[in-house]
């Protein structure tokens, strides 16, 4: 009795009026339990994720340089615009199924419906590995994209029913950072897997992708017993710990006990123009992030090193970026600021572009300084993803306000998916100045656009504070946090 006295203290108000009966150490437990279940399976899935969505990039060189040739493009005919197009085609179908996809994860629940997009996605994958033309390539493409439609807002959904906004940028980033494993592994598994070339019959290309999509599937299955759902669904939890988790978060977060669908909320997020400002933003942000991701390999070759060379060169981009990506959001969550961290990172990618404009790789210290180069933009584009799911979900509102307000900012950032590949145009070759510029000018845009949403927020809740609250304001400013 006396040892349970001591764990337990009154304290922590919260704005409902709780007061939670755990101590400091017992809330830090707590919360280490969270992390135990829920973070290290669900980094695994995004890892497998990427490396199945973005492994274009390292197909679209493998064994270029084999003699015969045994890479894609030269094996199913294709140019580097039938490449661009298939690469594009993927986001059709996430982007047109994103929204319905996010909007029954709480009917089916968070492990199931995450379940069944892994096992489907990762027989889509799979399947790219047996076409024959670019008609197969496109459509396997397509139902890829749908297979996979929602799942990361989905998870960024998911994510927000266990952590509150103090933390919820560090697990965010903890989450996504495993996007730049997956392309350090991504690009290791290439180089590896293009040494299988012609076993059985198949060329290295199509192992990379039958390879890639076979830990989906498993852990798909494995998924629907692993991850946990809701907090009141799982065992290991005691009754104040759950009660502590459910309100710290805050009354406008996703909750078990709300409506599997709520109109007003649906409503409300559709017509907020915050919500589509911050899409739109996130998709001025991928437009620069896809075009880098796809395209790495190839601006790595044309440093002047070989295909497999250039697969390897990729890796310790990506690893750099995990670090500098998890030590960011660390420190956005400690002083529970986003906003200017994320103009800080987004000024980090635009040094690094303007280099890529400037620096003539022909000159002597030109490939070194480029790929130096590589390391500001890859350290410039991750970080700055999970600080602006951070932001957007720290302002959302209900169960389907929050679950429409993230498929509506992936929908519409994802569509840059398509566009990007479309940047690196083969007649821009090797150095893809115009591209770059694009770049360049997507990414002061997107500056443009955290400062107009940021100050426009801060307008608002000062007129709400002077005019007091009403029936039509809006419950949460995007540009604020319930921290």
């Amino acid at each position: 009795m006396e040892s349970d006295n001591r764990k337990i203290q009154y304290g922590d108000f919260g704005k409902d009026g709780y007061v939670t009966r755990l101590s400091a150490a017992a809330q830090k437990a707590a919360l280490w339990k969270i992390d135990l279940h829920v973070m290290p399976w669900s980094a695994l899935l995004y890892l497998i994720n990427y490396l199945d969505r973005t492994n274009m990039g390292a197909v679209k060189i493998a064994n270029n340089d084999a003699t015969p040739k045994a890479d894609p493009l030269t094996q199913l005919g294709l140019s580097d615009t039938d490449w661009q197009l298939a690469i594009s085609v993927f986001f059709i179908g996430y982007v047109l199924f994103e929204l319905p996809s996010n909007l029954v994860i709480k009917k089916f629940g968070p492990a199931r419906w995450i379940s069944r997009i892994m096992v489907t996605w990762g027989v889509c994958a799979m399947c790219m590995g047996f076409c024959n033309n670019l008609a197969g390539l496109a459509v396997a493409r397509f139902f890829l994209g749908v297979a996979e439609a929602g799942y990361f807002p989905g998870m960024m959904f998911y994510l927000s029913i266990w952590y509150s906004q103090r933390e919820f940028g560090t697990r965010c980033s903890l989450f996504y950072c495993s996007a730049n494993l997956a392309g350090a592994f991504g690009g290791l598994i290439a180089y590896g897997v293009s040494f299988m070339n012609g076993l059985g019959g198949y060329a290295g290309w199509r192992w990379i992708f039958i390879l890639e999509g076979v830990p989906a599937i498993i852990c798909g299955v494995l998924t629907w017993w692993v991850l946990p759902g809701f907090p009141h669904t799982v065992s290991w939890l005691s009754e104040e710990e759950l009660e502590w988790i459910e309100h710290r978060r805050g009354s406008n977060a996703p909750s078990a006990k709300d409506k599997d669908f709520d109109k007003d909320e649906f409503v409300a997020v559709i017509k907020d123009p915050h919500a589509w400002l911050m899409s739109v933003m996130y998709f001025m942000c991928n437009l620069s992030g896809y075009a880098w991701v796809y395209w790495l390999p190839t601006i790595v070759r044309n440093l002047g090193f070989t295909s497999t060379t250039a697969t390897l060169m990729t890796v310790p981009p990506y690893i750099v970026a995990w670090f500098v990506s998890l030590a960011v959001t660390w420190n956005s969550d400690r002083m529970q600021e986003r906003v200017w961290h994320m103009i800080c990172i987004c000024l980090l990618l635009l040094v690094a572009l303007i280099l890529f404009v400037t620096i003539d790789p022909a000159t002597p210290r030109g490939p070194g300084v480029l790929y130096f180069g590589s390391f500001l933009a890859s350290c410039g584009v991750f970080p700055f993803i999970p600080l602006v799911w951070a932001w957007r979900t720290g302002t959302t509102k209900g169960t389907t306000g929050g679950a429409t307000a993230t498929a509506l900012m992936g929908a519409v950032g994802n569509i840059a998916g398509a566009v990007s590949t479309f940047i690196f145009r083969s007649d821009w070759a090797p150095r893809y100045v115009p591209s770059f510029g694009i770049c360049i000018a997507g990414t002061i845009t997107v500056i443009t656009m955290i400062l107009i949403e940021h100050y426009w927020s801060m307008w608002e809740a000062k007129r709400a504070v002077k005019e007091g609250p009403t029936e039509t304001d809006t419950p949460l400013a995007v540009g604020t946090s319930e921290a």
